[in-house]
């Protein structure tokens, strides 16, 4: 019996370039552009309701032992201290129980004092030798303030206040973040710090169970506040990139005399942090990089080992081998056989190199009988490379505030006035230390079913008034600058961009300032009237969802936070003219298409897939642009390319990457009344966007991209729910949206599933059999199927063969067949293509 020939024919998932970074170019002239003057920013916090929020600015750089004290209105005895907490710190900016840290509370009549207790958490050895109270190493602490202070009496809060504060590091403190190259390899990358001779790695691991655990498991560690698990030092380096986790020099690779890479990412588990050394001094610990939520895009090991095994011809090699990722999942991925450079080998024993597609793993398989004519179509193999394409923004924010920043900064200080009040509030600092030690000698225990904190007997009157009038509240003078500073910035003016507010996308008085000013291409934007911003957190949330939410907004490249100027700078690859020119072309195509594909009467489910198919059939994707942003480092694309990264590219010129047809998908269903967001995140282990579609409650996945058109594969990922994404690898991360937010878009039903609903999902491979039968006994000359669970390639193949076989065997001798995740394609036709 003939037997089906497999070929990959361009069959990929299309994911690059999701936005292009190129931080060398110049700013934005906005000259040649003067947006309308629009309204206050006091106006658009009515129109959300939030006038009357209450807020705290973020106090930087405290001392390690610094004491908040908190004055009340109300008379705080009439609270039970022993079951509710008045106020308590935490590592992560929701607040939550798990976050809360170790603390020493004191009670003075009215008001309330906070300090640490112990070491804190995250703790380098340094820290732990100075053998004082302290709030430790973290990056970024959260007092959690949960009555009012101005109410008359005692009030809970419906939303508690949240201030920020940092602790003064003895260098700058590295801002780490990560990336996964083409090779689909983690590496740990931080910026550059002045003064600094070298830089510790560390890394906290999850002891609890099996040590000898080959699975990466969740180690949250703001979230729980570091768990009182001490990091482990890793190494010292003077580079400013790590992968190098068996700290053997191979860089997380497991290899053999350059022929066998059998291993990648060797090593990589828990979390990573990374401090500053020099001159006999370390800094706080960076934020810290976990690698479990990325543990299902990095492949660890091949495991089959194929260079074992004598085939007889090359029909006999593989196309799919398996891989193991670094949670201890499997998957079968695509062998590519490098045969270029092959020999023949006299002694009838060829060896043919191969690496799997995606990754740095290679091998080599040995084929007995080859000849030449089986290398030559070997090398005309076309397998696409997905490419790691989708670059963010790149956001130059410190996550933590420079040593040299005040720890109270106020908006009118000239940079004289700024360096006084660091110094005036370092006096303070001083002056507490006397105050606090007093203050530890009446410390006594809470009751032990909270030994998180322990709280002191109230004083006297006589007693706080003496603390009072002897130094400045730290707390009371922030609250009173966080008050100026927010009527000043409420009287500012939005500017009201030239598109106006129908093509705008907001939903708090803060987006509605980004986005307007985003569309208008300004790049100077003031964040006083919100204390909620001046958090690394918040900020980059914020201005991310603003981003992928507006499709109008054009040309980000970068941008970054001043903490002293309260200034947010956006950097753009084009004049504010040409992108409010480009602008006005996207609207009128926009209303063009819509006005052309949406027809009266239509419901929300023909009006969705009206837009899926018009991208199919009016845009395709841009190949250039995925290989200039290769040649690039996807670091950035040169200027020809900028529009097939933004709206204009798929709407206006008919060619873009993924952020361009997420961006446009989202665009029309906006004008035709459908909800829809734009998702970012990864897809079998590469940078991707997509959207996400609401039907009924809740919020399916629908991926543009990756249509007939582009990868050969109808309807991929329409109206999918989170586990069949999920199951082609496709995983949003927390980018597109703010964090608190996120859980509001679940996607758990099929029943709007396009492969569920037209019978074209297979739970087995006899089911894929019979279901391939029929289709092909209606003459289909291509048949797309989907398994719902992952199946053996080699019985696909066999299952396929047997299938065509039964209808007629002629068809064999031009049928190929291709795979993209758990989808299958078999194309039949005779004629030639």
């Amino acid at each position: 019996m003939k037997r089906l020939f497999f070929m990959m024919f361009a069959l990929t998932l299309l994911l690059a370039g999701c936005q292009s970074n190129n931080q060398e170019s110049s700013p934005t002239d906005n000259k040649s552009t003067e947006p309308k003057q629009g309204s206050s920013i006091l106006s658009l916090k009515e129109k959300y309701g939030t006038a009357s929020e209450k807020a705290i600015m973020p106090m930087y750089n405290v001392a390690q032992d610094e004491e908040f004290t908190f004055k009340f209105k109300g008379d705080l005895s009439k609270i039970d201290y022993y079951s509710h907490d008045i106020i308590s710190v935490h590592t992560d900016i929701k607040g939550l129980e798990a976050s809360k840290v170790r603390w020493l509370v004191d009670y003075k009549d009215n008001s309330v004092s906070v300090k640490p207790m112990s070491w804190g958490v995250l703790s380098s050895d340094s820290m732990r030798i100075k053998g004082q109270s302290s709030w430790g190493g973290a990056p970024i602490y959260y007092i959690r303030l949960n009555y009012d202070p101005d109410a008359e009496n005692p009030t809970l809060l419906d939303e508690p206040i949240i201030i920020p504060f940092t602790v003064k590091s003895e260098l700058p403190v590295p801002n780490l973040r990560y990336e996964i190259d083409k090779d689909r390899r983690f590496k740990l990358v931080w910026d550059k710090v002045e003064g600094a001779t070298g830089y510790k790695i560390y890394n906290r691991l999850d002891f609890r169970g099996n040590i000898f655990d080959n699975t990466n498991l969740p180690l949250p560690g703001a979230e729980r506040a570091y768990d009182d698990t001490t990091p482990l030092f890793v190494t010292t380096t003077t580079e400013t990139t790590f992968n190098d986790f068996m700290k053997d020099g191979r860089g997380g690779l497991g290899f053999y005399d350059d022929i066998i890479t059998s291993h990648q990412n060797l090593g990589l588990k828990g979390e990573y942090y990374v401090t500053a050394i020099g001159n006999g001094k370390e800094s706080n610990f960076s934020n810290g990089v976990a690698t479990a939520p990325l543990a299902t895009q990095l492949p660890s090991a091949t495991k089959e080992q194929l260079y074992l095994n004598k085939l007889k011809n090359v029909n006999e090699l593989p196309q799919k081998i398996t891989v193991e990722y670094n949670d201890g999942s499997l998957a079968r991925e695509t062998v590519v056989y490098d045969a270029a450079n092959v020999k023949i080998s006299e002694f009838n024993e060829t060896d043919i190199p191969f690496h799997v597609k995606g990754t740095a793993l290679k091998s080599y398989v040995r084929v007995e009988n080859v000849t030449q004519e089986d290398l030559d179509k070997l090398t005309q193999q076309r397998v696409a490379d997905s490419s790691n394409g989708f670059v963010e923004p790149k956001n130059n924010t410190p996550y933590v505030p420079a040593p040299d920043v005040p720890t109270i900064i106020k908006n009118n200080d000239t940079p004289s006035e700024v360096e006084e009040h660091s110094d005036s509030s370092s006096a303070t600092t001083e002056n507490n230390d006397t105050t606090r030690e007093e203050a530890a000698d009446q410390t006594v225990s809470e009751s032990a079913s909270d030994p998180s904190k322990e709280t002191s007997a109230p004083e006297t009157d006589t007693d706080a008034a003496k603390d009072t009038d002897s130094q400045q509240n730290l707390v009371d003078e922030q609250k009173s600058n966080t008050e100026q500073n927010v009527e000043q910035g409420n009287q500012e003016i939005v500017p009201e961009p030239a598109t106006g507010d129908d093509f705008m996308n907001a939903d708090s008085a803060l987006e509605e300032v980004l986005a307007k000013n985003m569309i208008a291409a300004q790049d100077s934007i003031s964040l006083k009237a919100f204390p909620e911003a001046q958090n690394f957190t918040t900020l980059s949330d914020v201005v991310l969802k603003v981003m992928y939410q507006n499709p109008l907004i054009l040309g980000v490249e970068g941008f970054e936070y001043n903490y002293g100027t309260l200034t947010l700078s956006i950097h753009y690859n084009e004049t504010a003219a040409d992108i409010q020119k480009k602008q006005n072309e996207i609207i009128a195509k926009a209303q063009e298409v819509v006005a052309s594909i949406i027809k009266q009467g239509m419901s929300d489910d023909e009006k969705r897939k009206v837009i899926y198919d018009y991208l199919n059939d009016n845009a395709k994707y841009d190949d250039a642009a995925l290989k200039n942003a290769e040649q690039n480092n996807f670091k950035h694309v040169d200027a020809q390319f900028n529009d097939s990264f933004t709206t204009y590219g798929i709407l206006v010129k008919g060619v873009g990457v993924c952020a361009s047809y997420a961006s446009v998908y989202k665009l029309l269903s906006d004008l035709s009344g459908l909800e829809s967001i734009v998702v970012t995140g990864a897809s079998s282990g590469v940078p991707h966007a997509w959207n996400k579609v609401k039907i009924g409650n809740e919020w399916l996945n629908v991926d543009a991209t990756n249509n007939l058109t582009n990868s050969g594969i109808p309807y991929f990922l329409y109206n999918a729910n989170d586990e069949t994404a999920a199951s082609q690898k496709t995983i949003a991360d927390k980018d597109y949206w703010i964090d608190s937010e996120l859980g509001l878009f679940k996607g758990e039903s099929d029943a709007n599933d396009y492969y569920v609903q037209n019978g074209l999902e297979v739970d087995s491979i006899n089911d894929y059999k019979s279901k391939t039968e029929t289709h092909l006994k209606k003459g289909e000359a291509s048949v797309v199927l989907r398994f719902a669970s992952p199946v053996d390639f080699d019985e696909l193949l066999n299952a396929t063969t047997e299938a065509v076989t039964a209808v007629n065997e002629a068809l064999l001798d031009n049928a190929e067949l291709a795979t993209l995740g758990s989808y299958v394609l078999l194309e039949t036709k005779s004629e030639q293509k």
